[in-house]
């Protein structure tokens, strides 16, 4: 949370500054006559000074390899460093601006003093401690300055200011904590949404191969459907079964079988050179694959790839009656077959074509055409 309340803090900063300048500019000219010159240059130049520092301790928050060689808890210090600052030069001017004699120039002060206490309640109240140190530099020095006078009417505005200081004190906790229960509710969103993400992944992922899912091959062929469908696009799909996989499993036992199904599908995820292209295990030894933009030809050529990826796997297969290691046979259709009308006609093809495949001996591709 400090580092999501410290950018809140510098993110806002820009406006104090900005304001601070105004400010002072408008303060020096009213008082420029009344106030001897030498004092108010000498103030302008502390002010402008500190608002020179607090934003070149703002461009290097800013600045990500300089915000990362140190961590929050410096750069919300060095944020509360100036508003202190910042407060001592604006409480200065409560003592050495304050006109002797004038009235007019004094509620004049008083009002800039307060316009400045008043708007750094939201701008400095996400780090707790900068708005104290800011305003209570400020409020003690023209209460006091008032007071000073001694007359009924400095005294009763010396009190104002004092009550009007605590209860601008008093509102900055309170917008504090409101910034700390609007961050605290971002951040626990933010978790839930990146959670809600993640599981919605897992809910995509085959537990054991870490590839895609029947979930994921299924709603990936929709939306790819509906995608071809509109622009008139070939869409692919390869149906692939590990051959005679009881009899691996019987033959080495279960924890062999879980082991080369893994390297099964990886080795065919690997073969897959597009982004869109989506590798999934829809059952035990059963895999799907889904290749937009692809032409019955194109999808042979890569199923014969997935084919030769598995049987340059070398894992030895004793059980098997048709070689000496693991094989695959594969079955491709595409979309614009004639019986093909919907994402359930085109896997009802492919796997027409993988039935093919086996009958045919199995450890080879065969494809039904157009």
């Amino acid at each position: 949370m400090l580092s999501a309340l410290t950018e809140q803090a510098y993110r806002q900063l820009p406006i104090a500054l900005v304001a601070s300048l105004i400010n002072a500019f408008l303060l020096v000219g009213v008082l420029w006559g009344g106030i001897e010159s030498t004092t108010l240059l000498i103030w302008s130049v502390c002010l402008i000074s500190v608002t020179a520092f607090r934003f070149r301790t703002l461009r290097g928050f800013l600045d990500p390899q300089r915000r990362a060689r140190v961590g929050d808890a410096v750069w919300g210090r060095r944020f509360v460093k100036g508003a202190c600052a910042a407060g001592l030069v604006w409480g200065g001017a409560a003592i050495f601006l304050f006109h002797p004699s004038s009235f007019t120039h004094q509620v004049f002060l008083a009002f800039v003093l307060g316009g400045m206490v008043a708007g750094g309640v939201p701008l400095l109240s996400p780090l707790g401690r900068a708005y104290p140190c800011f305003a209570i530099p400020i409020v003690l020095p023209m209460t006091l300055s008032m007071v000073l006078v001694g007359d009924r009417v400095h005294l009763i505005m010396g009190l104002m200011i004092l009550v009007f200081g605590i209860a601008m004190l008093s509102s900055s906790a309170r917008v504090k904590r409101l910034f700390q229960d609007a961050t605290d509710m971002r951040l626990r969103l933010a978790s839930s949404i990146a959670e809600g993400s993640a599981l919605q992944e897992m809910l995509r992922i085959d537990e054991l191969t870490r590839i895609g899912n029947r979930r994921l091959f299924e709603e990936h062929l929709a939306s790819e459907w509906k995608r071809a469908d509109r622009a008139g696009n070939t869409l692919a799909v390869i149906s692939a079964d590990v051959d005679h996989f009881k009899a691996y499993n019987d033959h080495y036992g279960h924890p062999a079988g879980d082991r080369c199904l893994i390297g099964i599908a990886q080795a065919m995820a690997s073969t897959l050179q597009r982004a869109g292209d989506t590798a999934a295990r829809i059952g035990g030894e059963e895999f799907a694959f889904v290749l937009p933009q692809t032409t019955l030809l194109g999808a042979e050529q890569v199923a014969e790839r997935i084919r030769e990826a598995v049987w340059d796997l070398n894992l030895p297969h004793a059980a098997s009656p048709i070689a000496d290691r693991v094989t695959v046979s594969l079955g491709v259709a595409s979309s614009d077959h004639a019986s093909v009308a919907s994402p359930a006609d085109l896997i009802r093809a492919s796997d027409a074509a993988l039935y093919e495949a086996k009958r045919r001996g199995r450890n080879l591709v065969a494809t039904i055409g157009p």
